[in-house]
């Protein structure tokens, strides 16, 4: 069987084809990125601008292109924090589907954070004992902890990479006191 995942984040829509073979490994067959710069594009009321909500379109379309190119069987396509957050989400959603096809689905937070757990579970074991997992994205990171299969702690926070450093610091290099204001915040 072969699958085709795409992620669809603030920075870029990545798509990750794999087969699946019984009793084997995934094998990895290809894997296209384009980008989407969302989170530069997102308004204090929370919408995504009209220039990126373009390039999104583009970045899913040019993908499902290459989904189509490797005859899938199956094709998982979900958005991140950037357009399940996003206060024009619905309408986002609705476009992507009429102009490329693909459905966008989204997880929760809390999702994304266990399914990042679980997919680390696996590839360590049980066995690796308690794990603390912590995925920093562009617009949010998330955390999760546990000894077991399932997270005992899973949660998704608004500290990405990409919205701290546009919050925060605005200089290039930042400035000393920026920095300091950032870790007071993610701290606190």
């Amino acid at each position: 069987m072969r699958i085709g995942v795409l992620d669809v984040g603030s920075n870029s829509a990545h798509l990750q084809i794999v087969e699946l073979l019984p009793g084997e490994p995934p094998r990895r067959i290809r894997s296209v990125k384009h980008p989407t710069l969302l989170a530069d594009a997102i308004t204090p009321d929370g919408h995504i601008r009209p220039p990126a909500v373009e390039r999104l379109v583009a970045a899913v379309d040019a993908t499902a292109r290459a989904a189509e190119d490797e005859h899938l069987d199956e094709l998982i396509a979900f958005a991140t924090a950037s357009v399940r957050d996003a206060a024009n989400r619905e309408p986002i959603l609705a476009r992507v589907a009429a102009e490329t096809g693909i459905r966008l689905g989204h997880l929760s937070g809390r999702d994304d954070a266990r399914l990042t757990f679980l997919a680390a579970r696996v590839w360590f074991g049980c066995s690796a004992g308690p794990m603390l997992l912590m995925d920093i994205g562009g617009g949010t990171t998330e955390l999760a902890y546990g000894d077991g299969e399932e997270p005992a702690l899973a949660l998704s926070l608004p500290l990405g990479a990409g919205r701290l450093t546009r919050a925060f610091l605005p200089g290039d290099p930042p400035r000393p006191g920026d920095v300091r204001l950032l870790r007071r915040f993610v701290y606190e």
